[in-house]
């Protein structure tokens, strides 16, 4: 009995480990993603441009975004188009890690560069 409890683990650990995570399908689109701090945040990307609205703060910024791997993109703040509430915005540079994905969102690994030790991880869906 335990040989095939191990044999069922490491079958299932072998092709969980194999399955792709598809990065390619979320570099560009619109998507949301839900914090419990600043609500609803709303994301459109192209291929160099990352628009991000956070309404309940009453803040829209234009990015660049860089996709220095498959999975690694690097955002950077361009300008910033609504900021109502004038909270302090500076530059910055996010490195985001898609880390896995489904067919209709992905989660991402993100730290600023040089500011921060620790990683916030967040599920994006799909909206468009």
């Amino acid at each position: 009995m335990k040989i095939h409890i191990l044999i069922v683990f490491l079958v299932t650990c072998l092709f969980g480990a194999s399955v792709p995570t598809e990065c390619k399908d979320f570099k560009t689109g619109k998507f949301k993603m839900e914090d419990d701090q600043t609500g609803t945040n709303y994301i459109t990307r192209n291929d160099s441009t990352q628009i991000e609205y956070l309404p309940k703060l009453g803040i829209k910024v234009e990015l660049n975004a860089v996709w220095t791997s498959d999975c690694t993109l690097e955002l950077s703040l361009k300008d910033i188009l609504e900021n109502t509430n004038n909270y302090p915005i500076s530059d910055f540079i996010l490195v985001s890690k898609i880390i896995k994905t489904t067919d209709s969102s992905y989660v991402m690994s993100s730290e600023i560069k040089g500011v921060d030790d620790t990683p916030m991880v967040k599920e994006f869906i799909r909206i468009d």
